[in-house]
């Protein structure tokens, strides 16, 4: 009786054992897996990085000097953006040091300003186009608050600019305006709308999120970096003229992007 007892007691005694014991090897194997994950993401990303191949860009890039805002030299090429489009008269426009600090080395730029026949607009066109680092290519939603202007609306249109493959340019629209103080020190409204889409080698979309989705999509299947360009413009226009403004501006954008832009019919 005492020797059965006593074998029950172990028993009951071993179970708790055992119990810790299983927790403990399924704490390890956990711990195991988690590192087996973390490695293999770095082991990736590490092969990504020594083994990148970049993909061809999506708008034409020629030998060509940009200077900053200080009249600096600090670009040798850029992207090929029209002088002269009929009768618009344009002028190269500066890359802000700012933005040079802020971007990636190997970002390439591109940048003029167009003005209206007359004068009731101006229309700066920009492009900037990503090396190896994505982080070239931002979102324009942080930039235009910065600049003291506030969004009202924003939308997905059609501009008036065939592609290749048959189907018409997709782009961003955002409404937006700001105060400022003219020369008599009086407050003045102007407004501003900022046009946007993306675009690589045979590929365009108007959505940030799509192209971050693209590029990582690429890089798995193809090991293949894409070189995604960011193409803007923003059109300044006084009070009680925006329907003129997104007429010159849909115009300008139609006449000025084939003659940069592969994946545009001329």
């Amino acid at each position: 009786m005492t020797r059965k007892m006593g074998k029950n007691y172990l028993k009951k005694r071993r179970c708790p054992v055992t119990r810790k014991v299983l927790m403990n090897r399924s704490g390890l194997w956990m711990v195991l897996v988690l590192f087996l994950l973390m490695g293999g993401t770095a082991g990736a990303c590490w092969y990504f990085k020594t083994h990148q191949v970049m993909g061809e860009p999506g708008v034409r890039i020629v030998a060509g000097e940009l200077y900053n805002e200080k009249g600096e030299l600090v670009r040798t090429n850029r992207v090929d953006l029209p002088e002269d489009i009929d009768q618009i008269k344009s002028m190269p426009w500066p890359i802000t040091i700012q933005e040079l600090d802020w971007l990636p080395p190997d970002t390439t730029y591109g940048r003029r300003r167009y003005l209206a026949p007359g004068g009731h607009f101006l229309s700066d066109l920009n492009v900037v186009v990503m090396g190896k680092d994505r982080t070239s290519i931002h979102k324009p939603q942080y930039c235009l608050p910065s600049g003291g202007f506030e969004i009202s609306s924003e939308e997905t249109i059609t501009l008036p600019i065939t592609l290749k493959d048959g189907s018409e340019q997709k782009a961003q629209l955002i409404r937006a305006g700001r105060t400022f103080k003219n020369a008599e020190g009086q407050n003045q409204e102007i407004g501003a709308l900022f046009f946007y889409y993306f675009v690589t080698d045979g590929e365009t979309t108007p959505d940030h999120v799509d192209m971050l989705w693209r590029i990582s999509r690429e890089l798995v299947l193809s090991g293949k970096t894409q070189r995604w360009g960011y193409v803007s413009m923003m059109t300044l226009y006084q009070p009680g003229r925006e329907e003129e403004a997104l007429e010159w501006s849909k115009e300008l954008l139609k006449k000025a992007v084939p003659r940069f832009q592969f994946s545009a019919q001329p």
